[in-house]
Order: C-alpha cells, then structure tokens, then sequence
C-alpha cells in the first residue's frame, strides 16, 4: 500500500511545462495576389508554372473572353494581357461596343481541343482548335448594328503565355483566334 500511495503522489506532483516542445503550425503559404475581375479571379489551378496550368490558364481565358462579351468591358483582358496586342484590340472593341450602348448577341468559344502546352522556363505555348458560334453586334432595342460572323466549328488558335513571377500567374503574351 505504500508502494501504491508513493506511485499515485508522483502524479499529483506540480510539473513544469516544456517551453522547447516543437510547433504543430504548419508553414504558412504565402497568399496569392489578386489576379484578374474581382467576381471572377484567375483560379488557383491556372497559377502553377508548368503545363498543367498554362492549360487551365487557356480554358479560364476562353471562359474570361465569353465573361467580358457579354459585358462587354475591355480592362480584365488588358490586365491579363497587358503586352498582347489583339488582347487591347478585343478590349477596345468592348469598351467602344459598350460606349455606343450595344452589345454581342452569341459568339462564345468553346475549346475542342488543346495540344500539349510547350513550357520553357517562363514562357508556354498552346495551339487550340475552338467552336465559335455565330455573333452579331446588337444596338439596345435589339437592332442589327453588324451581322458579324457565322458559326465557326473549329477555329484553329493559338496562344503564347508569359510567367509573371509579381502576379504569380500567367499573363498573355500573344493570342490568335483563327490564325
């Protein structure tokens, strides 16, 4: 009984807490900076340097291209493709349809095929092929401004992409849709 009384006092005895104990936190990542429309951001997946999000950088652009018709509204397309000069081409042509208070009726893409992005370093480079649909320009009581371009099944595309190590993403370099 002796024995059982000395063992349990050890346990009720006043211990000192190990300051050296290591930390559980797990590194912090560093957050991403903002990077494309508020409502509607350049996803994370799209953000990696390597094929895989050069790739989800083009499908987010196309999405991004579809977005901004329909706006219509230029600046999201320059801040993504600052140096592309059919980027600020397709920018200024929304910012002037939208001036002039009409807008697109159809035209969206959709991608039917991508070839495996070539990645170098900070650059990637994608041939596509993407379905455009027929797209008119519309005044706002419905108007036929500009009958645009019928459909189109397969517009053969391509797109240079450049690593932005500042935004942590990829931004256009170059873009041509039916080149």
């Amino acid at each position: 009984m002796v024995i059982g009384t000395a063992l349990l006092s050890g346990c009720s005895e006043k211990q000192e807490a190990n300051d050296t104990l290591p930390s559980s936190a797990a590194p912090s990542t560093e957050a991403l900076p903002e990077v494309g429309p508020a409502d509607f951001p350049v996803p994370d997946e799209a953000r990696t340097k390597d094929a895989a999000g050069a790739e989800a950088f083009l499908r987010y652009w196309i999405d991004l291209l579809n977005r901004q018709r329909a706006i219509p509204a230029g600046d999201p397309l320059r801040d993504l493709g600052p140096d592309c000069q059919e980027c600020n081409r397709i920018a200024r042509v929304y910012d002037e349809t939208a001036a002039a208070n009409n807008h697109y009726q159809g035209g969206e893409l959709t991608l039917n095929d991508v070839t495996e992005p070539r990645v170098d370093q900070e650059t990637a480079v994608m041939s596509f092929g993407a379905r455009q649909e027929a797209v008119s320009l519309v005044d706002q009581n419905g108007g036929v401004v500009d009958p645009g371009y019928p459909a189109d099944l397969n517009v053969i595309s391509g797109i240079t992409l450049i690593y932005s190590e500042t935004e942590k993403s990829w931004l256009v370099e170059s873009f041509d849709l039916g080149a």
